[in-house]
């Protein structure tokens, strides 16, 4: 078999995996029970593939986890999501206790980072002992005063461009508990990595002289300080010794990733633009001599990765089943957050609550009701039957 273009084949290996959904043989047998029948972890995945009323994922070819698709994950990713059928999202089963246990986790790892760059800030290295280290990147680049402020301002208006899409997506209880998780552990990395290398200053246009913060009440002080602020030098904040990693590229790339995760390929323009904040940030970090090259480099790589690996994890239910102990034991976290999760979240946009008073939109559905809406309709016709 000869094909020449690439769209067709494309075109064949997504018809190969509807027929591989649609074929119980394809499963293998340790998804089947005892009445040989699938397990219901992917019995709604292969009942979506066999629905004529179905819609996309719709995901953006710029979101990350579009580049990790594997195999597994075509194959379910290939099986569409039916508008009112969503038993994989059980809001029931105590998603909002898992969205506030995601944000104490985050709190918690907030606090104790910025506890840690008050220790820090208290043990920077004299710049006329310990001069700045050599970088190819900031040796050869003048230093811009106002670019640290710029990335800044990318950072708040990138935070309320995620803000809005938290109200207008359906499952923003989802998506913001993953971020939560992703960040807490993030920072919470960043803590550790600070405390145990202090490293010089970067250049000498900093004034970073040790400051003894005795009393506990000016340690709870400055801590309480940087965390309401989130270290924001445009609120006054000013901390030093907090090189490796940088914060500042933590924060955009975790947001332009979610923006581009979880908005529809619609938002193209608006993909372009948050990857180019992004990198356009990065590189504002480095002309204001605020953090090494390597700083801005490592914090990039760990926050994509862990945020593609997580997703991945996620996306594929294969790879963490109910029955799996393993990964209760490795990732408890992971394990008892996106144990009801299935599949790629659905990028669902509704209208938020007190818009719902002035136009009533036809994507609301009732979750409840949507897990329930497979054994009303199997009543119904069982009704009919005795009726007739």
């Amino acid at each position: 078999m000869a094909i020449k273009r690439l769209v067709d084949v494309k075109k064949l290996w997504y018809h190969i995996c509807l027929l591989q959904c649609q074929q119980k043989k394809f499963y293998p047998s340790h998804l089947f029970n005892n009445q040989n029948e699938l397990n219901p972890l992917f019995m709604s995945t292969k009942q979506q593939c066999l629905d004529d009323d179905v819609v996309e994922h719709n995901h953006s070819s710029l979101s990350p986890t579009h580049l990790l698709d594997s195999n597994t994950h075509n194959i379910y990713s290939s099986c569409k999501i039916h508008a009112e059928e969503k038993p994989i999202f059980n809001a029931s089963r105590g998603e909002k206790r898992k969205l506030l246990v995601s944000f104490i986790y985050a709190l918690i790892s907030g606090i104790w980072t910025s506890f840690i760059m008050v220790v820090v800030h208290n043990r920077v290295p004299n710049v006329q002992k310990y001069p700045p280290l050599p970088d190819l990147f900031l040796d050869n680049i003048p230093h811009i005063s106002w670019a640290f402020s710029v990335s800044e301002y990318i950072i708040v208006v990138m935070s309320l461009t995620f803000l809005l899409i938290l109200i207008f997506h359906k499952y923003w209880n989802i998506i913001l508990r993953r971020f939560f998780a992703l960040g807490g552990t993030i920072f919470f990395l960043r803590s550790v990595t600070m405390l145990v290398t202090s490293l010089s200053v970067p250049g000498h246009h900093l004034e970073c002289t040790p400051l003894q913060y005795g009393t506990s009440i000016e340690i709870f002080t400055r801590c309480l300080q940087i965390f309401v602020f989130q270290g924001l030098s445009i609120q006054g904040v000013r901390s030093c010794g907090d090189y490796m990693f940088s914060g500042h590229t933590v924060v955009l790339t975790l947001l332009n990733h979610c923006i581009t995760e979880y908005t529809t390929s619609d938002f193209y323009v608006v993909h372009l633009i948050s990857w180019f904040c992004n990198l356009f940030g990065m590189i504002l970090i480095l002309a204001a001599h605020e953090h090494y090259t390597i700083d801005v480099l490592i914090a990039f790589f760990l926050t994509s990765r862990l945020f593609l690996y997580y997703h991945s994890l996620a996306n594929n239910a294969a790879l963490h089943s109910r029955t799996d102990t393993r990964l209760s034991i490795w990732f408890p976290m992971f394990s008892y957050f996106e144990k009801n999760i299935q599949c790629m979240v659905p990028n669902v946009f509704r209208v938020p609550w007190p818009l719902t008073l002035f136009r009533v939109h036809e994507d609301i559905v009732d979750d409840k009701q949507s897990i329930s809406c497979d054994q009303n309709r199997c009543n119904f016709h069982k009704q009919k039957r005795k009726n007739d």
